[in-house]
């Protein structure tokens, strides 16, 4: 990186830093001065027409302790990255949504432009159901390729972030504080494990930034915006998931949700969504068949930057794709060849006891194939489900 550069990225990071000046006055700022060295170096009379007297001194007082040089050279030290909208790395998925952060902080890598990303959320109050289907999705989809893009919460967004890690894909989590403070501190072993593995931490707050309620909503809109399809797992009516859904609707994004019994308080939100018209996500596979469905349409409605890109993006959604045919990740007719009846007791069972059965029968099959299956069992009114992952068989036959 060249001299002029790191100058300029230690004035944006100065500028970034400033109290009481967001991405709103940032823009307006940058419009009326060009960069931010030029708001630094502008006369103070000039920029009270823009920020007012009681911004101007705020401003004075904060730059007067400011050593850019230093700052900027303790961020990069401590191996955080600075990306502004100005920078040829910052994340293109954000760049195209409305109001895009005017920076990004990054310890770690950024997602890959060409990889398929997915946000997995839900409750952090999860039931053992929401567990299983937080696992199986997330899980299934990284060992395929796809990104999965959470805000390392309890519950849903950790448990399918530590499934992404233990496939062997990548996972990103973004922050509702700086990328240095970890919250919550019992997922602090996620957080170094995505940076070991490959993954990366961001957040639109500058490094030392507390965790406060005010900033998850903006947390919950970068997880979004840096998503290409957006999975909710289990979640309540009223929950935080639904601030990352509407923010998804609002960029354009495709919204799928995990089904659940109507008499589980902690599906209502999943059921909910599906009856507004979100796709319903019995299978890693759906989410899947998306992914190339929308790399299809990008590439007939030429929306794309680059020829190029458009190509190689559709060649990797899909080989992912297919990866996941010729694997049969959920089974679907693997299933339906199975009398999965047959394993199941009048009484309820655990979904992996009733693994164990067909596997002393010689049926070999994972719990993603299982799952898929014993709800449409379900459906067919031939099991129910008794909460969580049980199941027990009906009459019917």
């Amino acid at each position: 990186m060249n001299i002029n550069m790191v100058e300029n990225k230690a004035y944006e990071y100065w500028m970034h830093n400033l109290p009481g000046i967001g991405d709103r006055t940032i823009e307006k700022l940058l419009k009326a001065y060009g960069s931010a060295k030029a708001v630094y170096m502008a006369d103070e009379k000039l920029l009270k027409k823009d920020l007012g007297e009681d911004k101007i001194k705020k401003l004075k007082d904060f730059s007067e302790n400011w050593d850019l040089e230093k700052e900027y050279g303790e961020l990069l030290k401590r191996k955080i990255s600075f990306y502004s909208l100005r920078d040829a790395e910052y994340p293109e998925r954000l760049r195209s949504i409305p109001h895009p952060p005017y920076a990004v902080y990054c310890m770690g890598n950024l997602p890959q432009e060409k990889s398929p990303c997915a946000a997995v959320i839900g409750a952090r109050e999860c039931s053992e159901y929401g567990r299983y289907m937080a696992r199986a999705f997330a899980g299934e989809m990284a060992g395929a390729g796809v990104a999965i893009v959470s805000g390392m919460a309890r519950g849903i967004d950790g448990i399918g972030q530590e499934a992404a890690l233990q496939s062997g894909g990548k996972t990103y989590a973004v922050l509702g504080s700086g990328v240095d403070v970890i919250y919550p501190l019992s997922n602090q072993r996620i957080y170094y494990e995505i940076l070991e593995k490959g993954g990366g931490i961001l957040s639109v707050f500058p490094p030392g930034t507390a965790p406060k309620k005010q900033y998850f909503p903006e947390r919950n809109r970068i997880v979004a915006g840096l998503s290409d399809i957006v999975l909710v797992v289990e979640a309540k009516i009223k929950s935080g998931t639904w601030i990352t859904v509407d923010m998804a609707l609002e960029q354009g994004k495709n919204v799928y949700a995990v089904p659940g019994r109507l008499t589980d308080r902690l599906s209502d939100g999943c059921n909910l969504l599906i009856r507004q018209g979100a796709g319903i996500a019995l299978s890693p596979k759906d989410i899947m068949a998306e992914f190339t469905m929308l790399t299809n349409r990008k590439g007939k409605e030429g929306k794309d930057p680059g020829n190029g890109r458009k190509k190689a993006e559709a060649s990797y959604y899909n080989s992912v794709f297919n990866k996941v045919e010729k694997n049969n990740y959920i089974g679907e007719e693997k299933a339906e060849q199975t009398d999965l009846q047959s394993f199941l007791d009048f009484y309820p069972m655990p979904a992996d006891e009733i693994l164990k059965k067909m596997k002393k029968a010689g049926i070999k099959m994972d719990i993603t194939e299982l799952l898929p299956g014993l709800v449409k069992l379900c459906m067919e009114g031939r099991a129910k489900q008794a909460g969580g992952a049980y199941f027990f068989r009906t009459a019917k036959e």
